[in-house]
C-alpha cells in the first residue's frame, strides 16, 4: 500500500502521508525541504497542539477525537499539516475518515479544483471545516450515552455496572477535552501569524465558521461534562442511601436478636435457680416469650420509624 500521495493541480500541491515513519518523513523533508525538528515532531509519539512559522512555511499540530466502537473508548489522533501558500503536507495515521474521503474526492471529483484556486489556505480551511463538522457526531453519540445513563440510573438499583458506564463516559470526556482544548488557541494564533502570502483576509468566511465551531464544541464538551459529574454524584449518593439502607436493617436485626439470645442463653443455663428446669412446658414458655420479645421489639421500631 501507498502511504504518500498527492494531488497536484493549478500549479499548488497536496501531500498526504497516511505512515508516521522515519521513511515516509524523510522523503517530505527532503522535497520541502522541511526542518528537521519539525518533522522529527510528527513521529509518534503525540505532541501538544501547536503552530510554528518557519522560513517558507507554517508547521501545526492538532488533535481530532476518534471513537472505538468495540471498546466503546473515545482517543484522539494527531494530524501535522505543513502549510504554505503553494503546498501542503498532512502527515496522519489514517484513523481520520473524514480526511481520507475529502482526499479521495479531491483526487477523483473535477469540482474539487475549486479548492486550488488562490493559495493553500482555500484547501486548509475546506479540510479543517470537514474535520470539525465530523466531529458533532461523536459529540451527539456521547448525548446518548449519558441521556441512557440518566435513564437507567433510576431505573435499575446502582451498582458495579452503572459505575462502570459512568467512569468510561467521564474518561471519554476528559480525553475529548484534552483533543479539542487546543484548538482555539492554535487557529488563533494561525490567523496572528500569518503573512501577506497566505491572503487569509479572503477566507473570513472559513475563519468565522471555525470558530464557531470550535466554540459551540467547547460549549457542548462543557455541559457534558457537567452532566456526567452530576450523575457520577447522584450515582454515589444512591450507592450510599442503599449501604446505609443495608446496614440500618442489619443493625435492628442484631438489636433484636441480642437480648431475645441472652434471654435463651440465661433460661438453658443448667442451674438450680432455673424455674423451667424438668417443667414440661419449659421450652416452649421460653419459645414464646422470645417470640413476643420479638415481636415487641419489631412493633417498637416500626412506631418509631426505624425500619
Amino acid at each position: 500500500m501507498k502511504h504518500i500521495a498527492q494531488i497536484a493541480e493549478q500549479g499548488l500541491i497536496w501531500v498526504n502521508v497516511t505512515r508516521q515513519t522515519e521513511k515516509e518523513l524523510a522523503e517530505v523533508e527532503k522535497r520541502f525541504s522541511l526542518a528537521k525538528e519539525d518533522v522529527k515532531e510528527a513521529l509518534p509519539v503525540f505532541q501538544r497542539p501547536k503552530i510554528v512559522r518557519r522560513p517558507g512555511y507554517y508547521f501545526m499540530v492538532l488533535h481530532f477525537p476518534v471513537f472505538d466502537r468495540e471498546t466503546r473508548r473515545l482517543g484522539f489522533t494527531e494530524v501535522d499539516f505543513f502549510l504554505s501558500s503553494s503546498f501542503l503536507v498532512t502527515i496522519h495515521d489514517n484513523k481520520l475518515p473524514s480526511l481520507a474521503a475529502f482526499f479521495s474526492y479531491c483526487q477523483k471529483d473535477p469540482k474539487a479544483k475549486q479548492y486550488f484556486a488562490g493559495n493553500m489556505a482555500h484547501l486548509l480551511f475546506e479540510l479543517l471545516d470537514r474535520l470539525f463538522e465530523a466531529i458533532f457526531p461523536i459529540l451527539l453519540h456521547v448525548n446518548e450515552d449519558i441521556n441512557f445513563v440518566d435513564k437507567k440510573l433510576f431505573d435499575n438499583a446502582p451498582g458495579k455496572e452503572m459505575a462502570e458506564e459512568i467512569l468510561r463516559l467521564k474518561t471519554n470526556i476528559v480525553t475529548f477535552r484534552r483533543a479539542m482544548q487546543g484548538h482555539r488557541t492554535v487557529m488563533e494564533r494561525l490567523i496572528l501569524y500569518s503573512g501577506h502570502e497566505l491572503n487569509l483576509g479572503s477566507y473570513q468566511n472559513y475563519i468565522n465558521s471555525l470558530r464557531e465551531y470550535t466554540a459551540e464544541i467547547w460549549q457542548m464538551l462543557e455541559s457534558q461534562k457537567e452532566s456526567i459529574n452530576a450523575l457520577h454524584e447522584t450515582n454515589e449518593s444512591l450507592l450510599t442511601l442503599r449501604t446505609n439502607q443495608v446496614m440500618k436493617t442489619l443493625t435492628v436485626i442484631s438489636v433484636i436478636t441480642f437480648p431475645l439470645t441472652l434471654i435463651a442463653t440465661i433460661f438453658g443455663i443448667n442451674a438450680g435457680g432455673n424455674p423451667f428446669i424438668g417443667h414440661p412446658w419449659g421450652f416452649w414458655i421460653i419459645l414464646l416469650t422470645i417470640i413476643v420479645g420479638a415481636v415487641s421489639l419489631a412493633v417498637m421500631f416500626k412506631n418509631r420509624k426505624w425500619m
